[in-house]
């Protein structure tokens, strides 16, 4: 037979060899740890940033946001009403301690527009108060400058003698110019040329 040419030992290594070949030829190859992919939404979120909160309404900016939508333009709806002119003066005059500063002259140049000749009572209290500011004592001025004599006149004369009105020297100036047969500083035969004037015009 054949295997008698090979000694014992060698036959025996010779299916040594076979059996371990065949061992290692069967198992898998090992595989390499492989590291874990992040997902897109992991991806996304560290690539975003956080959105910003969003505003609520406080009680403060609620209140304003409801007076804004309340009334909007209170000028606008009180020229829109039925009211008088004179009605629509006093009105317009209501609005003054809430207006801006800027833009307290041009509301009094609304009101005195709207104000008739022989309704200037309605005027004349803002005339008199020393407090306002100069653009609105400016306002005032020329207001009651373009009035009739039978208007014009008593303001002026009540501005002339109060030395503590800021507008008191203007008034005086403008009637002793005016009425040219007044004496100059002479306040008591201006009181009567005022009269006069004012009768001879009603």
């Amino acid at each position: 037979m054949m295997f008698q040419s090979f000694p014992p030992r060698s036959l025996l290594r010779l299916l040594a060899c076979f059996v371990l070949f065949g061992l290692f030829s069967c198992r898998p190859p090992a595989s390499l740890p492989t590291r874990p992919t992040p997902t897109s939404d992991n991806q996304n979120s560290a690539s975003k940033p956080p959105l910003p909160a969003k505003p609520g309404l406080t009680p403060t900016n609620k209140s304003s946001l409801t007076n804004a939508l309340a009334n909007p333009d209170p000028i606008g709806d009180i020229l829109s009403a039925d009211l008088t002119p004179g009605e629509t003066t006093t009105r317009l005059l209501s609005l003054l301690p809430s207006t801006p500063s800027d833009d307290k002259s041009f509301l009094v140049q609304i009101a005195g527009n709207y104000c008739p000749d022989e309704e200037y009572w309605r005027l004349l209290p803002l005339l008199l108060d020393r407090s306002q500011p100069e653009d609105v004592r400016d306002e005032l001025m020329r207001d009651v400058l373009r009035r009739p004599d039978s208007i014009r006149l008593r303001p002026l004369y009540r501005l002339a003698l109060d030395n503590s009105h800021p507008l008191s020297s203007e008034a005086r100036e403008y009637l002793f110019a005016y009425l040219q047969d007044v004496p100059e500083n002479d306040f008591a035969a201006l009181g009567k040329a005022v009269e006069k004037s004012e009768r001879e015009n009603w």
